[in-house]
């Protein structure tokens, strides 16, 4: 019994880890979303300044393909990796909610058997532990 209680545990530490690094992989997207958007404001205010020239057009350049780069990678850290971590923690929550059932189940009978074992009727004074 205390294999299947620290079976749950570790599910559960797992499940605490695998949302832990989903957090982390939702933070990274968020953090290049946010770049790109401050780099695409930055443009912004270049041209609303109406400044022209060479220079200033390959800093918009730049800036543009800088805010693109961190587009990609949201989007790639936001599709495939993603998923993943979302079907690690709902495999990891199925595989605890089945070992947490088959702890009550054992319970039950463990409860049946000290009753009929020892010819006892009251439930109240069995004990598991």
């Amino acid at each position: 019994m205390a294999k299947r209680v620290q079976a749950v545990e570790e599910k559960q530490g797992l499940i605490a880890q695998a949302q832990a690094e989903y957090t982390a992989l939702m933070d990274e997207v968020q953090g290049y979303c946010h770049q790109a958007r401050q780099l695409r404001e930055r443009v912004a205010e270049l041209r609303k300044l109406g400044r022209t020239g060479q220079q200033v057009g390959a800093e918009i350049r730049q800036l543009l393909d800088q805010a693109e780069q961190f587009e990609m990678l949201a989007d790639q850290k936001d599709g495939h990796p993603r998923l993943e971590a979302l079907r690690r923690i709902d495999d990891l929550q199925r595989e605890a909610f089945a070992v947490k059932a088959t702890i009550r189940h054992n319970e039950s009978v463990l409860i049946r058997q000290r009753i009929h074992g020892t010819g006892r009727k009251d439930v109240g004074e069995i004990s598991l532990r």
